[in-house]
Formats: structure tokens, C-alpha cells, sequence
């Protein structure tokens, strides 16, 4: 307090206008494509359940395309050296037209 006033303090965030809860459910809600051995990928959800494994990552990577295209999320792909890639894919031809 400065002088008798009162100094509110704002949230960065709100300032900004960042839609928060959103960020945090998209988060939550990804599809995750890892290695978890030589010739083993693993497609589990973001909360660590696994929904199944894959002898190449091609094969992974479509399970995981169909899946977070099916469910409206994030597709993120970690290929076991370090590099991730995030996806978010896009709605079919159909979808888009009738906005389903």
C-alpha cells in the first residue's frame, strides 16, 4: 500500500486473455506415440493409459492419428532421441463441410 491506495493485484494470465482451462484440457487431453523398446511403440493416453503397442512407429503413428482425429486432440510424438512432435489433425472433408 502506496499513500493510503490500495493496489490490487492482477492475474498475467487473465491480463493477457489466455483461455487457461482450455490450454489444460488440451494437455490432458493428447494422444501420446513413444518407443518403450526396440521394436516396441507404445500409443497411450495422457494420463498413462496405454491403448496399445505396435511393432513400428508407422504403425503407431496411424493408431494414434485415428485416435486423436476421432477424439478432437493433440497428437505428440516422441521418437526416443529426444525430439517430440505435436500435431493437431486436421477433420475430415465431411466434417468441416457439416461442421460435425
Amino acid at each position: 500500500m502506496i499513500a493510503g491506495r490500495r493496489h490490487k493485484i492482477q492475474d498475467p494470465v487473465w491480463q493477457l486473455g489466455v483461455d487457461v482451462e482450455g490450454l489444460m484440457k488440451s494437455a490432458r487431453n493428447a494422444i501420446h506415440v513413444l518407443m518403450s523398446a526396440e521394436r516396441d511403440w507404445l500409443v497411450r493416453e495422457e494420463d498413462g493409459r496405454e491403448l496399445g503397442h505396435y511393432p513400428t512407429r508407422r504403425e503407431a503413428e496411424a493408431v494414434g492419428h485415428k485416435l486423436a482425429r476421432k477424439r478432437g486432440v493433440e497428437l505428440v510424438v516422441d521418437d526416443g532421441r529426444g525430439r517430440v512432435q505435436r500435431s493437431r489433425p486436421r477433420k475430415g472433408l465431411f466434417a468441416r463441410l457439416f461442421g460435425r
